[in-house]
Protein backbone atom coordinates (compact mmCIF):
# COMPACT_ATOMS: atom_id res chain seq x y z
CA UNK A 1 0.00 0.00 0.00
CA UNK A 2 1.39 3.31 -0.84
CA UNK A 3 1.77 6.14 2.06
CA UNK A 4 -0.18 8.88 -0.28
CA UNK A 5 -3.18 5.79 0.15
CA UNK A 6 -2.23 5.29 3.86
CA UNK A 7 -2.47 9.14 4.58
CA UNK A 8 -5.92 9.27 2.83
CA UNK A 9 -7.32 6.63 4.41
CA UNK A 10 -6.76 7.37 7.92
CA UNK A 11 -7.61 11.16 7.31
CA UNK A 12 -10.88 9.51 6.27
CA UNK A 13 -11.23 7.60 9.21
CA UNK A 14 -10.60 10.26 11.47
CA UNK A 15 -12.76 12.59 10.17
CA UNK A 16 -15.69 9.85 10.35
CA UNK A 17 -14.70 9.79 13.75
CA UNK A 18 -14.89 12.87 14.47
CA UNK A 19 -18.39 13.21 13.13
CA UNK A 20 -19.87 10.70 15.16
CA UNK A 21 -18.71 12.11 17.67
CA UNK A 22 -19.83 15.95 17.99
CA UNK A 23 -23.10 15.17 16.04
CA UNK A 24 -25.97 15.43 17.89
CA UNK A 25 -28.19 12.55 18.87
CA UNK A 26 -31.15 14.89 17.27
CA UNK A 27 -31.01 17.51 14.83
CA UNK A 28 -33.86 20.21 13.87
CA UNK A 29 -34.03 22.82 11.35
CA UNK A 30 -34.02 26.59 13.62
CA UNK A 31 -36.52 28.46 13.38
CA UNK A 32 -36.35 31.64 11.05
CA UNK A 33 -36.83 34.76 13.13
CA UNK A 34 -39.42 37.12 11.13
CA UNK A 35 -37.93 39.94 13.05
CA UNK A 36 -34.56 39.73 11.79
CA UNK A 37 -31.67 40.99 14.13
CA UNK A 38 -34.56 42.47 16.43
CA UNK A 39 -34.95 40.98 19.79
CA UNK A 40 -38.78 39.62 20.36
CA UNK A 41 -40.65 37.37 22.68
CA UNK A 42 -40.22 35.13 19.66
CA UNK A 43 -36.46 35.26 19.82
CA UNK A 44 -36.91 34.61 23.72
CA UNK A 45 -38.86 32.14 23.01
CA UNK A 46 -37.09 30.19 20.81
CA UNK A 47 -33.87 30.57 22.97
CA UNK A 48 -35.50 28.98 25.62
CA UNK A 49 -37.18 25.78 23.95
CA UNK A 50 -33.60 25.42 22.62
CA UNK A 51 -31.90 25.32 26.28
CA UNK A 52 -34.16 23.10 27.51
CA UNK A 53 -36.23 21.11 25.09
CA UNK A 54 -39.48 22.38 26.50
CA UNK A 55 -41.29 25.55 26.59
CA UNK A 56 -42.52 27.11 29.96
CA UNK A 57 -45.75 28.21 28.10
CA UNK A 58 -46.52 24.20 28.07
CA UNK A 59 -46.58 24.03 31.69
CA UNK A 60 -48.67 24.30 35.01
CA UNK A 61 -47.97 27.22 37.31
CA UNK A 62 -48.40 24.31 39.60
CA UNK A 63 -48.47 20.96 39.45
CA UNK A 64 -48.62 17.71 41.92
CA UNK A 65 -49.51 14.10 41.81
CA UNK A 66 -49.80 10.91 43.96
CA UNK A 67 -47.81 8.08 43.82
CA UNK A 68 -51.27 5.45 44.10
CA UNK A 69 -54.64 5.87 43.87
CA UNK A 70 -55.59 4.68 46.87
CA UNK A 71 -54.10 4.04 50.58
CA UNK A 72 -54.54 1.94 53.69
CA UNK A 73 -54.12 2.91 57.16
CA UNK A 74 -50.24 3.18 57.91
CA UNK A 75 -49.19 3.88 54.44
CA UNK A 76 -47.14 6.43 53.00
CA UNK A 77 -48.29 9.03 50.58
CA UNK A 78 -46.08 9.98 48.69
CA UNK A 79 -46.98 13.09 46.84
CA UNK A 80 -44.30 15.16 43.72
CA UNK A 81 -45.14 18.02 41.64
CA UNK A 82 -43.49 21.03 39.99
CA UNK A 83 -43.25 25.70 40.29
CA UNK A 84 -43.34 26.09 37.07
CA UNK A 85 -41.61 29.83 38.40
CA UNK A 86 -40.15 29.60 41.58
CA UNK A 87 -38.78 32.43 43.28
CA UNK A 88 -36.28 32.28 46.79
CA UNK A 89 -37.02 31.39 49.57
CA UNK A 90 -40.90 31.23 49.01
CA UNK A 91 -42.42 27.69 50.17
CA UNK A 92 -45.21 25.49 49.16
CA UNK A 93 -47.77 25.21 51.39
CA UNK A 94 -49.67 21.68 51.69
CA UNK A 95 -52.67 20.38 52.75
CA UNK A 96 -55.01 17.11 53.31
CA UNK A 97 -58.47 17.58 53.41
CA UNK A 98 -60.56 14.82 54.78
CA UNK A 99 -64.02 13.66 53.42
CA UNK A 100 -65.99 15.53 55.72
CA UNK A 101 -63.97 18.92 55.60
CA UNK A 102 -61.16 18.15 58.54
CA UNK A 103 -57.80 19.11 58.05
CA UNK A 104 -56.16 16.51 58.54
CA UNK A 105 -52.04 17.41 57.68
CA UNK A 106 -50.10 20.78 57.25
CA UNK A 107 -46.97 21.38 56.22
CA UNK A 108 -44.60 23.54 53.89
CA UNK A 109 -41.71 22.54 51.85
CA UNK A 110 -39.39 24.54 49.62
CA UNK A 111 -38.72 23.42 45.80
CA UNK A 112 -35.81 22.49 44.28
CA UNK A 113 -33.78 25.36 42.17
CA UNK A 114 -35.41 23.92 39.14
CA UNK A 115 -39.05 24.12 40.84
CA UNK A 116 -39.62 20.01 41.69
CA UNK A 117 -40.38 18.41 44.95
CA UNK A 118 -41.41 15.67 46.68
CA UNK A 119 -43.35 15.08 50.13
CA UNK A 120 -43.76 11.88 52.11
CA UNK A 121 -46.81 11.97 54.80
CA UNK A 122 -48.32 8.89 57.03
CA UNK A 123 -52.01 8.37 56.31
CA UNK A 124 -51.82 7.21 60.65
CA UNK A 125 -53.03 8.62 63.64
CA UNK A 126 -56.64 9.82 65.13
CA UNK A 127 -57.51 12.34 62.43
CA UNK A 128 -57.15 9.05 59.85
CA UNK A 129 -60.34 7.56 60.68
CA UNK A 130 -62.88 8.05 57.56
CA UNK A 131 -62.71 6.47 54.73
CA UNK A 132 -63.51 8.60 51.29
CA UNK A 133 -61.56 10.84 49.20
CA UNK A 134 -59.47 13.27 50.12
CA UNK A 135 -58.18 16.25 48.70
CA UNK A 136 -54.21 17.39 48.65
CA UNK A 137 -54.12 21.34 47.72
CA UNK A 138 -50.37 22.70 47.63
CA UNK A 139 -50.36 26.66 47.57
CA UNK A 140 -47.26 28.85 46.06
CA UNK A 141 -47.92 32.67 46.70
CA UNK A 142 -51.23 34.14 46.72
CA UNK A 143 -53.07 32.98 43.86
CA UNK A 144 -50.81 29.75 42.84
CA UNK A 145 -52.97 26.59 43.79
CA UNK A 146 -53.10 23.39 42.30
CA UNK A 147 -55.40 20.07 43.68
CA UNK A 148 -55.21 15.96 43.80
CA UNK A 149 -57.50 13.53 45.39
CA UNK A 150 -57.03 10.14 46.80
CA UNK A 151 -58.83 7.39 48.36
CA UNK A 152 -58.19 6.32 51.76
CA UNK A 153 -60.06 3.21 52.85
CA UNK A 154 -60.46 4.15 56.17
CA UNK A 155 -58.56 3.16 60.27
CA UNK A 156 -58.85 2.78 63.90
CA UNK A 157 -56.95 5.75 64.58
CA UNK A 158 -54.01 3.61 65.89
CA UNK A 159 -50.23 4.97 64.76
CA UNK A 160 -49.20 2.32 62.35
CA UNK A 161 -46.90 3.57 59.68
CA UNK A 162 -45.11 1.71 56.46
CA UNK A 163 -41.87 4.01 55.86
CA UNK A 164 -40.50 4.61 52.56
CA UNK A 165 -36.92 5.07 51.59
CA UNK A 166 -36.09 8.27 50.56
CA UNK A 167 -32.69 7.96 48.61
CA UNK A 168 -30.63 8.91 45.81
CA UNK A 169 -28.81 6.67 43.15
CA UNK A 170 -25.71 7.29 41.37
CA UNK A 171 -25.87 6.33 37.88
CA UNK A 172 -22.90 6.68 35.62
CA UNK A 173 -23.53 6.54 32.03
CA UNK A 174 -20.93 7.83 29.19
CA UNK A 175 -18.49 10.46 30.88
CA UNK A 176 -21.24 11.47 33.59
CA UNK A 177 -22.90 10.50 36.85
CA UNK A 178 -26.43 11.14 37.07
CA UNK A 179 -27.63 11.52 40.66
CA UNK A 180 -31.49 9.98 40.79
CA UNK A 181 -33.76 10.74 43.73
CA UNK A 182 -36.13 8.14 44.63
CA UNK A 183 -38.38 7.37 47.15
CA UNK A 184 -39.90 3.50 47.52
CA UNK A 185 -42.19 1.98 49.61
CA UNK A 186 -42.37 -2.09 49.68
CA UNK A 187 -39.19 -2.90 48.42
CA UNK A 188 -35.74 -1.42 47.84
CA UNK A 189 -33.85 -0.81 44.38
CA UNK A 190 -30.69 -3.14 43.23
CA UNK A 191 -29.98 -1.07 40.64
CA UNK A 192 -30.90 1.23 38.31
CA UNK A 193 -29.45 1.22 34.54
CA UNK A 194 -29.69 3.39 31.19
CA UNK A 195 -29.75 1.35 27.91
CA UNK A 196 -29.25 3.60 25.24
CA UNK A 197 -30.13 1.74 22.12
CA UNK A 198 -33.26 0.65 23.52
CA UNK A 199 -33.97 3.91 25.13
CA UNK A 200 -34.60 2.36 28.14
CA UNK A 201 -34.57 3.16 31.89
CA UNK A 202 -34.62 0.50 33.55
CA UNK A 203 -34.60 -0.52 37.93
CA UNK A 204 -34.59 -3.68 39.51
CA UNK A 205 -35.92 -4.10 42.79
CA UNK A 206 -36.53 -6.22 45.71
CA UNK A 207 -39.86 -6.17 46.31
CA UNK A 208 -41.67 -7.48 50.15
CA UNK A 209 -45.03 -6.13 49.70
CA UNK A 210 -47.23 -3.81 47.47
CA UNK A 211 -46.21 -0.89 46.89
CA UNK A 212 -44.84 2.13 44.61
CA UNK A 213 -41.26 4.22 43.60
CA UNK A 214 -41.35 7.64 42.89
CA UNK A 215 -38.14 8.83 40.53
CA UNK A 216 -37.05 11.31 39.33
CA UNK A 217 -35.60 11.64 35.49
CA UNK A 218 -33.25 14.58 34.22
CA UNK A 219 -34.35 15.27 31.08
CA UNK A 220 -30.77 15.45 29.66
CA UNK A 221 -30.82 11.93 30.76
CA UNK A 222 -34.04 10.09 29.24
CA UNK A 223 -37.07 11.65 27.73
CA UNK A 224 -40.07 11.18 25.91
CA UNK A 225 -41.17 13.31 22.77
CA UNK A 226 -43.71 13.21 19.91
CA UNK A 227 -42.39 11.99 16.64
CA UNK A 228 -41.62 15.03 14.40
CA UNK A 229 -43.62 14.88 11.04
CA UNK A 230 -41.97 12.67 8.37
CA UNK A 231 -38.81 14.23 6.14
CA UNK A 232 -37.88 12.72 3.11
CA UNK A 233 -35.35 15.15 2.19
CA UNK A 234 -33.79 14.32 5.84
CA UNK A 235 -34.13 10.74 5.02
CA UNK A 236 -32.00 10.94 2.41
CA UNK A 237 -29.26 13.36 3.97
CA UNK A 238 -28.99 11.27 6.68
CA UNK A 239 -30.02 14.08 8.57
CA UNK A 240 -30.72 14.11 12.47
CA UNK A 241 -32.99 15.48 14.79
CA UNK A 242 -33.20 17.35 17.54
CA UNK A 243 -35.63 17.13 20.41
CA UNK A 244 -35.71 21.07 21.25
CA UNK A 245 -39.17 22.13 20.56
CA UNK A 246 -40.80 18.92 20.45
CA UNK A 247 -43.42 18.29 22.21
CA UNK A 248 -43.74 15.91 25.66
CA UNK A 249 -45.28 12.15 25.35
CA UNK A 250 -46.10 9.36 27.78
CA UNK A 251 -43.41 7.12 28.83
CA UNK A 252 -43.99 3.62 28.26
CA UNK A 253 -43.64 1.57 31.53
CA UNK A 254 -43.55 -1.89 32.31
CA UNK A 255 -43.72 -3.74 35.28
CA UNK A 256 -41.86 -7.09 34.86
CA UNK A 257 -42.35 -7.23 31.36
CA UNK A 258 -46.36 -6.07 31.12
CA UNK A 259 -47.40 -2.50 30.47
CA UNK A 260 -49.22 -0.19 32.99
CA UNK A 261 -51.21 2.91 32.51
CA UNK A 262 -51.51 3.32 36.68
CA UNK A 263 -48.88 5.50 37.41
CA UNK A 264 -48.67 9.35 37.78
CA UNK A 265 -46.44 12.12 36.56
CA UNK A 266 -45.27 16.15 37.47
CA UNK A 267 -42.54 17.76 35.10
CA UNK A 268 -40.90 20.62 34.85
CA UNK A 269 -38.09 21.87 32.37
CA UNK A 270 -35.19 19.90 33.60
CA UNK A 271 -36.66 16.66 35.06
CA UNK A 272 -39.77 14.28 35.10
CA UNK A 273 -41.02 12.77 38.03
CA UNK A 274 -42.52 9.13 37.74
CA UNK A 275 -44.35 7.54 40.33
CA UNK A 276 -45.21 4.04 39.58
CA UNK A 277 -47.02 1.37 41.53
CA UNK A 278 -46.07 -2.54 41.91
CA UNK A 279 -46.71 -5.44 43.36
CA UNK A 280 -45.25 -7.92 46.14
CA UNK A 281 -42.88 -10.14 43.74
CA UNK A 282 -42.37 -7.95 41.16
CA UNK A 283 -38.42 -7.38 39.94
CA UNK A 284 -37.82 -5.19 37.02
CA UNK A 285 -39.25 -1.67 35.84
CA UNK A 286 -39.04 -0.31 32.55
CA UNK A 287 -39.09 3.43 31.87
CA UNK A 288 -39.35 3.31 27.83
CA UNK A 289 -38.70 7.09 26.45
CA UNK A 290 -37.42 8.59 22.74
CA UNK A 291 -34.20 9.80 23.41
CA UNK A 292 -31.60 8.80 25.87
CA UNK A 293 -28.07 9.51 26.53
CA UNK A 294 -25.51 6.81 25.04
CA UNK A 295 -24.53 3.84 27.57
CA UNK A 296 -20.49 4.74 26.52
CA UNK A 297 -19.92 8.36 25.39
CA UNK A 298 -17.64 9.86 22.73
CA UNK A 299 -14.23 8.77 24.39
CA UNK A 300 -15.59 5.00 22.98
CA UNK A 301 -15.68 6.03 19.38
CA UNK A 302 -12.58 8.17 19.26
CA UNK A 303 -10.90 4.40 20.73
CA UNK A 304 -12.48 2.75 17.95
CA UNK A 305 -10.59 5.54 15.63
CA UNK A 306 -7.12 5.50 17.25
CA UNK A 307 -7.12 1.66 17.10
CA UNK A 308 -8.55 1.23 13.59
CA UNK A 309 -5.83 4.03 12.37
CA UNK A 310 -3.01 1.71 14.18
CA UNK A 311 -4.41 -1.40 12.80
CA UNK A 312 -4.08 0.34 9.03
CA UNK A 313 -0.42 1.78 9.90
CA UNK A 314 0.79 -1.66 11.78
CA UNK A 315 -0.24 -3.40 8.62
CA UNK A 316 0.88 -0.84 5.77
CA UNK A 317 4.70 -0.98 7.64
CA UNK A 318 4.84 -5.14 8.34
CA UNK A 319 3.01 -6.02 5.12
CA UNK A 320 0.33 -8.06 7.26
CA UNK A 321 -2.34 -9.33 5.39
CA UNK A 322 -5.81 -9.40 6.50
CA UNK A 323 -6.94 -11.81 3.69
CA UNK A 324 -5.06 -15.15 3.00
CA UNK A 325 -3.34 -15.59 -0.54
CA UNK A 326 -5.02 -17.77 -2.81
CA UNK A 327 -3.78 -19.34 -5.66
CA UNK A 328 -5.07 -17.92 -9.29
CA UNK A 329 -6.27 -20.74 -11.23
CA UNK A 330 -6.23 -20.53 -15.10
CA UNK A 331 -7.71 -22.98 -17.41
CA UNK A 332 -4.59 -25.25 -17.74
CA UNK A 333 -4.35 -25.75 -13.76
CA UNK A 334 -8.07 -27.16 -13.89
CA UNK A 335 -7.57 -29.21 -16.66
CA UNK A 336 -4.15 -30.55 -15.40
CA UNK A 337 -6.18 -31.04 -11.31
CA UNK A 338 -8.98 -33.20 -13.67
CA UNK A 339 -6.77 -35.42 -15.51
CA UNK A 340 -4.48 -36.11 -11.84
CA UNK A 341 -7.81 -37.16 -10.20
CA UNK A 342 -8.94 -39.26 -12.99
Amino acid sequence: MKRSSIFCLVLLVITASITVITLPAYAQTPVTNPKGNTTTAYDLLEQEVNQTGVSKSTLAPLAIATDLPAYNQGDTIIMAGHVRDPENATAVTIKVISPIKNLVFIGQLLPSADGSFTKTFAATGPYWKDAGNYTITAQYGLYTNATVQFHYNGGDGSSTITKAINATYGLQSGNQIYNIPYIIKGGTVSSMNILAQQYTFEITLNTNSDGSITVTLPRNMIDSKVPPPANPDANLTGAKIDTAGLEDSSFIVTVNGKQVTQFSETKNQSVRILSIPFHNGDSKIDIVGTVAVPEFGPIADLVLAIAIVSIIAVSAKTGLRFMPKYRTLNITNIIQLHKTKL
